[in-house]
Order: structure tokens, then C-alpha cells, then sequence
């Protein structure tokens, strides 16, 4: 056997090693990138838990929502800004989920925007929305007026 046939095999099992390594590298990226999905899904779904279980389970912060979403003039001014905090958690909660969508994982913020219909088109989710809505991103804002005109 003359160095050139060693040569050429030397190459064959080098491009082989090189394929083998980029397949698995593969796969080890789309198994990160599932997890990395799933663990944004579950932060969103803890975020989204907390704040309901803080509205069920105190029926004070109840109140204050459900009156706040009927129109804020019906709050003072300490029940005012616990429901602007309430909401502004709630626009934080979906405008992550909005970003995560940004990003590829679109189901979840589609899941949201019928809870985002659902307390914006209210008289005091319009009050918070039209007063707030310039502490989001400029693309956000959009997406949100966009879901409200929907709702129309």
C-alpha cells in the first residue's frame, strides 16, 4: 500500500468523524431547544398561576380587581394602585409570553390573547392599557391595540 491510498483513507475516516460529530451536535441542539421550550412554558404557567392564585385566594385583592376592571373611579387611591400593580404583573406576565413568541414558541402567547381580550376591553383594563401601555415595547403595544380591535 503507497502513502496516497493511506492518504485517501486517512481522509474517508476524517470526513466520516466530521459527519458523526455534526449529527450528534444536531441532536444535542434540538434537545436543548425543546427543553429550553418547555422551561419558558412552564416560567409563563408559574407566573400565570401566582397571579391567579393571589386573586382566589385573597378575596381583599379580589375585590379590588374585579371593581378595578368594572372602571377605576371606583377605587381609592390605594386600591388604585394595587390594581395598576396587579395589571401591570398580568401585561408583564403576557408581554413575556408575547416574547417568547418572538422567539418561536407561538402557542403559548396565541393561548393568552383571549384572557388579554378578555380584561383589556373592560372599562378599567381600557383605563390601565391607554394609561401603561407606554412602560411596553413599541411592538407589543401594537400587537396588544391590534388584539383590542379585534375584539371589536
Amino acid at each position: 500500500m503507497d502513502w496516497d491510498a493511506i492518504g485517501a483513507i486517512g481522509e474517508v475516516i476524517g470526513a466520516t468523524a466530521v459527519m458523526v460529530t455534526l449529527a450528534y451536535l444536531a441532536l444535542q441542539v434540538r434537545q436543548n431547544t425543546r427543553a429550553l421550550r418547555a422551561a419558558s412554558i412552564d416560567s409563563m404557567t408559574n407566573i400565570a398561576n401566582d397571579i391567579r392564585t393571589n386573586l382566589f385566594s385573597d378575596p381583599e385583592i379580589t375585590s379590588i380587581y374585579m371593581s378595578g376592571l368594572s372602571g377605576a373611579d371606583s377605587l381609592n387611591d390605594l386600591e388604585l394602585e394595587r390594581f395598576r400593580l396587579l395589571m401591570t404583573n398580568a401585561l408583564w406576565a403576557l408581554w413575556n409570553a408575547y416574547t417568547q413568541a418572538q422567539l418561536g414558541e407561538n402557542q403559548s402567547w396565541q393561548a393568552q390573547k383571549p384572557l388579554l381580550r378578555r380584561f383589556l376591553s373592560q372599562p378599567g383594563g381600557l383605563w390601565y392599557w391607554n394609561t401603561y401601555k407606554n412602560e411596553f415595547s413599541r411592538e407589543f403595544r401594537a400587537e396588544v391595540d391590534l388584539v383590542l380591535q379585534q375584539a371589536k
